[in-house]
């Protein structure tokens, strides 16, 4: 089951299923059987569990998902998306998804370096392909549009592309790091 799926239909479960058994417990109080409530019950529970877990889901990623502010890595508080961020990184903005996230961020060229390096040593094995060196690269604004369309952040033309590990399910992360602002722009994905 996807990550994101898994607490709205935790508490879906267990809210539903306590109901239910309060109701049950309940029965001889208002004078029924508890297997005729039991009997009763738990279909009306099996019918109401998608509608139920839709209405969680949808609220609780309104304050999972979407564009967050933060002054330093540490305060992110996802692990999800603190394992692919610097944690030299300041002034970061985080575009957060149920599959990834896109990122913002000031850091050093000696920081970034330093953490990417340390990425690969500890999640190398795992790539399905081999660690490559940071390129100079011409970023288009196709190419940026493509992975940072739609946050209203600013074009850099000229960026050094940094490809991390890549797992076989996806997971991984690219960043493109302007060192005339020392601002990077990150897209990862985790599963």
């Amino acid at each position: 089951m996807p990550w994101h799926l898994v607490l709205p239909f935790k508490i879906t479960f267990w809210t539903l299923g306590i109901l239910l058994g309060i109701a049950v417990l309940a029965a001889p109080s208002i004078k029924k059987k508890r297997s005729k409530i039991f009997l009763w019950g738990f279909p009306m529970v099996l019918v109401a569990f998608i509608p139920s877990c839709s209405v969680i889901m949808h609220f609780m990623d309104k304050s999972r998902f979407g564009v967050f502010e933060y002054d330093v890595t540490q305060t992110v508080g996802d692990p999800l998306v603190e394992r692919y961020l610097p944690p030299a990184a300041r002034e970061l903005t985080v575009d957060r998804s149920a599959n990834g996230y896109r990122a913002r961020y000031l850091i050093e060229a000696e920081f970034l370096e330093n953490w990417f390096d340390a990425v690969w040593e500890e999640f190398g094995e795992y790539s399905k392909s081999g660690k490559t060196s940071p390129e100079f690269i011409t970023l288009t604004q196709a190419d940026f549009d493509q992975n940072f369309g739609g946050l209203g952040w600013p074009r850099p033309t000229e960026v050094v592309f940094y490809q991390g590990p890549i797992a076989d399910n996806g997971a991984g992360f690219a960043i493109w790091y302007d060192a005339e602002t020392g601002f990077a722009y990150e897209s990862a994905s985790h599963w």
